[in-house]
């Protein structure tokens, strides 16, 4: 089988690819539907016609082998040199068929899965779905140029990203285990409100023992229960024969799961500082061995990127708003993209404010925000877009941080706020570096009727970033 072209030739062929797609007619268009037993693709000449309306492609090496002999020929006889394929990413179904036609020379682009399913309605105005309209209706945004670019990384950033797939599914688990612990165990030894008996927290295998409330205060949003409801034990009273066992079952199901979470991260890290950029980002504050591999998983290759603002979309850290004739809401980040990739920015925050110049940096911004009860995760937020463009210029300079690139430090930069922000208003003016926080209202009451349906929300939701 042929090789697959470079990533290098790859995202240079993609850029080429979005500003013609809508333009040039001497292209092949592909819209495939993936699926797990058989896909279903349809071909069409670039704004001419539709060649197959249908053609079913069995999810075998033979399958694809035919379906490529179909497309020579059609190829052969429109005589046009390129053939451009859009899938759909489905699981990873698609991946075969994907790196068979990039190793027989098409081009592979993706179409985001938001996009697929607001413009099928589009098509014939109706609800319906089935396999060739999904297939018409990548071909017919393939022709529109709404394509992502597909990318292979090499198997050093795949085996990372597929490492850090099965941390988050450790970690999830044990997080679930953590909740059948507090939600479930505990309120069965004892009253919910006050902690459990010492002799009797003695007892419990010490995984669990880990788990248990040191004092009344750590027990935050429980309300005391009656004695009576719940089932209290003492040293002196047996527990009952079904938590006899789920304590046991429990306790290795935690120290499992810890156990994989211990041996992931090993594995992880090792991937990882084979890769020239993970030294540059471990260089970075607030970026330890973990998050440096996570943020390697997450962005691939940064060649991959020409401007900042698209790492900041991947992130979902950009700024947008929504406004309408005299009324404008309040921007927020967008909270798209790669959730993980924004975890992992906040968390790197988090470590960062632990030095004195970031966390000089942090208790600014929380001053600027002075009457916003969010104003501590705001100010998180805005260092991790900080930290994501500490990441871009590192990265793409190819040299280790230099604190002094921040110029005179966090603690040096007053701490002033515009007059609504002081009052603890909504709808402040722009702090005047970087992207825009809260967007100005425009007319007499906007301000007022925003925060007026915030209050009456009662979750503060439209308030959060």
């Amino acid at each position: 089988m042929p090789i697959i072209r470079s990533n290098a030739i790859r995202i240079k062929r993609f850029r080429d690819l979005k500003e013609s797609l809508r333009t040039r007619r001497d292209r092949l268009l592909v819209g495939i539907d993936i699926a797990k037993a058989q896909h279903v693709a349809q071909v069409r000449r670039a704004h001419t016609q539709i060649l197959d309306k249908q053609l079913t492609i069995p999810n075998t090496q033979a399958g694809f082998e035919t379906f490529w002999a179909h497309l020579e020929q059609r190829q052969a006889e429109t005589g046009v040199p390129e053939i451009v394929c859009a899938v759909e990413p489905t699981g990873t179904y698609h991946v075969a068929l994907a790196q068979f036609l990039e190793a027989h020379g098409a081009d592979v682009v993706l179409v985001s899965n938001t996009v697929a399913h607001h413009n099928r309605r589009t098509l014939d105005g109706t609800w319906g779905k089935s396999d060739p309209k999904d297939a018409h209706n990548l071909g017919d945004l393939l022709e529109r140029g709404h394509v992502l670019f597909y990318s292979l990384p090499d198997e050093r950033v795949a085996a990372l990203r597929r490492l850090v797939r099965l941390l988050r599914h450790a970690r999830t688990e044990l997080a679930a285990c953590k909740a059948r612990v507090q939600n479930t165990l505990l309120p069965l030894l004892g009253p919910a409100g006050e902690p459990l008996p010492p002799a009797l927290v003695a007892s419990l295998p010490a995984p669990l023992r880990r788990l248990c409330p040191a004092a009344p205060g750590q027990r935050r949003g429980r309300s005391r229960r009656e004695a009576g409801s719940t089932l209290t034990a003492t040293p002196a009273t047996p527990l009952p024969p079904g938590l006899c066992v789920e304590l046991p079952d429990l306790t290795a199901r935690l120290t499992a799961v810890q156990a994989r979470i211990t041996a992931i991260e090993v594995a992880l890290v090792q991937v990882a500082e084979a890769l020239p950029a993970y030294a540059l980002l471990r260089s970075i504050p607030g970026i330890g061995p973990t998050l440096a591999a996570i943020l390697l998983a997450e962005l691939g290759d940064i060649a991959w990127y020409t401007k900042f603002s698209q790492l900041r979309k991947l992130a979902g850290l950009d700024i947008i708003g929504v406004a309408t004739g005299q009324w404008a809401g309040t921007a927020r980040i967008s909270r798209c993209g790669r959730p993980l990739l924004r975890w992992a920015l906040y968390q790197a925050a988090m470590g960062a404010c632990r030095t004195p110049g970031w966390r000089a940096r942090r208790e600014a911004l929380i001053a600027k925000r002075r009457g916003d009860r969010y104003a501590f995760f705001k100010a998180t937020v805005e260092l991790a877009a900080k930290l994501l463009r500490l990441v871009w210029g590192v990265w793409r300079s190819g040299r280790a941080y230099d604190p002094a690139w921040v110029g005179r430090g966090p603690a040096a930069r007053p701490a002033t706020a515009p007059a609504m922000a002081r009052a603890g208003r909504r709808g402040a003016l722009p702090s005047g570096k970087g992207p825009a926080e809260i967007a100005q209202p425009r007319g007499r009451q906007a301000g007022r009727s925003s925060a007026r349906r915030a209050l009456s929300r009662g979750n503060g939701t439209s308030g959060r970033t």
